[in-house]
Parts: structure tokens; C-alpha cells; sequence
């Protein structure tokens, strides 16, 4: 019996552990040959520079990633006002070669609800990532003097 209830158990940690930030998914990684502190403080810099992106008062209570259970992660919401006025929520992904980290878009939110990738259609994916390419990676190629590459 002890050993049905430890199984029991440890089948359900593993099954907990697997369910963890993997559940969010995200749009495709734009990968950076930069540090993940680097990627950051270029991510700071064109949020000083472009404060047009930060998170007006009226969406804040949509800024509720900690409350999901998501504060582990190293995210940031990008705001965009101009029609579809949206915003993303991304992450700074760490990779195994310390040199190299990469930012993926990991949900959308028309100031309704968040979204996923899979909620959206292959037209509506490639209008988002257009645009999340256009306005927050062009420039942080700028600011970091690097090129990123799509994964």
C-alpha cells in the first residue's frame, strides 16, 4: 500500500512538473548571440527610449502573471496602441550556451483576456509576429549591435 500511495505520488509530481511554464507555449524565439543580461538591458533601454510600449493604467489589472503562477519567468509586456491595439507578454529564454538567449511572445491580450498561440489563425500569427519583429526586435538589434535569427 505505501508503495501504491508513493508511485501514486511521484506520478503526480512528475505530471505537475511538466505542466509548469510549458503550458504557455509561445510564438517562435528570436535568438540573440548576446548574454541574457545584455538582452535585458537592451530590452530596458528600448523600453526608456519607447515608453509609447509600457503598460498603460487602463490594462494594468491585466498584468496579473504573478497571480497566475508565471512570476518565475522573466517576462515583460510590450504595448502597442495603434489598431489592433494589443499587448504581448514575452519572455527572455536562457539557453545552454550562456552567450546566446533568445525573447519569445508568450501570449496576446486585446485588453479582454490573454491568448495564446494556438488560439490564433496562421494570418492573425504572422500579423503579430510581423509586428513584434517590426516594432521591439528591429530595435533591439539596434540597441544590442547584434543580429537575431528566428527559430
Amino acid at each position: 500500500m505505501k508503495k501504491l500511495i508513493l508511485y501514486t505520488f511521484l506520478l503526480y509530481s512528475l505530471a505537475s512538473c511538466s505542466m509548469g511554464a510549458g503550458t504557455l507555449g509561445s510564438f517562435e524565439e528570436r535568438t540573440f548571440p548576446i548574454t541574457e543580461t545584455r538582452l535585458e538591458n537592451a530590452i530596458d533601454t528600448l523600453l526608456a527610449q519607447h515608453p509609447e510600449y509600457l503598460l498603460p493604467a487602463k490594462w494594468e489589472e491585466l498584468d496579473n502573471w504573478e497571480e497566475r503562477g508565471y512570476d518565475f519567468l522573466n517576462g515583460r509586456i510590450f504595448y502597442f496602441s495603434s489598431e489592433p491595439e494589443e499587448m504581448y507578454f514575452i519572455t527572455l529564454i536562457p539557453k545552454d550556451n550562456t552567450q546566446t538567449s533568445a525573447i519569445a511572445i508568450r501570449a496576446v491580450n486585446n485588453g479582454k483576456a490573454w491568448q495564446l498561440e494556438d488560439s490564433f489563425d496562421a494570418s492573425e500569427k504572422k500579423r503579430i509576429l510581423n509586428r513584434f519583429d517590426a516594432e521591439i526586435i528591429a530595435k533591439l538589434e539596434n540597441i544590442s549591435r547584434v543580429k537575431s535569427e528566428k527559430e
